[in-house]
């Protein structure tokens, strides 16, 4: 017997809230489902829906772009500094030149030889030959920097991504309300004998597959990439901790290594700090936990839905509606809790 739920189908990876593709995909015997999103006020919520998204989206990869600019520009300027105090010491190191009226007292006496490793020698002519361009590329870095950070001020992203994020998504809660509104409409009374194809059961699978279950997939998706983003930071951290571990122990062996002990002092901590502002701005953990909590109920929600259709096969609408609020409270209290950081 076909009945709703084989009309509407499990949630698949592919899914999104296309009603256009939706409707093409489901069989000319879930007429009411198809009279539904049709209603003018169903599309022109979805179409409202879409706008905000799409602002929100622009905003998001803006606001992640420039954050992300910022922070790099800053650490390539801090390591250029590096680099320019680096052979700057090395001239300070060298010997100093006999005056002239010493010369002329006192027979000159040659200093300690000096032997500069290779590796030494290299770096600081390096440094000495693309001095001009090091420069360069610390004012381009710091400019980048600067320019980053005041668009981020000046632009607002951060608001406008919120309030436009706030805003899809309580409008993609307005679609589904309205739904399960217009299949109440069609059939306004419990039934006495249970039809599993009637339209209080066909928005059911609808809200079922694409809005429950196509919600668990965004989460799913969603705490393995933030998962993968902390893990690699966690690395990237650890590394450069590693490397303020040794600095007092390169400097322990005098000479040009005290130089480069100091440029480690200077760039590993400015770089840790680096990673840690990115840390806060993309709160990529945060993220991963509060999806695996609203996964995790959604899931708990999922498995009663077998209950919640023998209810919607009698048309009993306070029940799916009882669901469908219990799904939508994760969504906005996992929503509600977000908020970016600021720059």
């Amino acid at each position: 017997m076909t009945d709703a739920r084989t009309w509407v189908g499990e949630g698949t990876k592919g899914d999104s809230l296309d009603i256009d593709k939706i409707t093409r995909a489901l069989p000319a015997e879930a007429q009411a489902l198809h009279q539904i999103l049709k209603d003018e006020k169903v599309s022109g919520l979805l179409r409202i829906r879409r706008g905000a998204s799409n602002m929100a989206t622009k905003a998001q990869k803006s606001f992640k772009r420039l954050s992300l600019a910022a922070v790099l520009a800053t650490a390539i300027a801090t390591l250029a500094s590096g680099l320019l105090l680096y052979g700057a010491g090395s001239d300070a190191t060298a010997p100093p030149a006999a005056t002239q009226q010493g010369a002329s007292t006192s027979p000159p006496v040659a200093p300690p030889a000096a032997t500069p490793s290779p590796v030494e020698q290299g770096l600081v002519s390096w440094v000495k030959r693309n001095r001009t361009g090091i420069i360069a590329i610390q004012i381009a870095g710091l400019f980048v920097s600067a320019v980053a950070a005041g668009l981020l001020a000046a632009l607002g992203l951060v608001g406008r991504w919120t309030e436009n994020r706030n805003k899809a998504e309580l409008l993609r809660r307005d679609v589904f309300n309205e739904v399960l509104r217009l299949a109440q409409d069609a059939a306004p009374a419990p039934l006495e004998n249970p039809n599993p194809c009637n339209p209080v059961s066909q928005a059911l699978e609808f809200f079922r597959r694409y809005q429950h279950q196509l919600q668990i997939r965004y989460y799913e998706e969603g705490l393995s990439r933030h998962d993968r983003a902390a893990e690699m930071l966690s690395w990237l951290t650890t590394i450069l901790a590693g490397l303020a571990a040794v600095t007092g122990v390169i400097g322990a062996l005098g000479g040009q290594a005290l130089i480069l002990s100091a440029f480690l002092g200077i760039a590993v901590p400015i770089l840790l700090s680096a990673a840690q502002s990115w840390r806060a701005t993309n709160r990529d953990s945060d993220k991963a936990a509060a999806y695996t909590k609203a996964k995790e109920t959604l899931d708990e929600i999922l498995l009663n839905i077998g209950a919640v259709r023998k209810k919607a096969a009698l048309a009993d609408m306070a029940a799916v509606r009882a669901y469908a609020d219990n799904v939508h409270l994760v969504m906005t209290t996992e929503n509600d809790a977000w908020k970016p950081a600021k720059p």
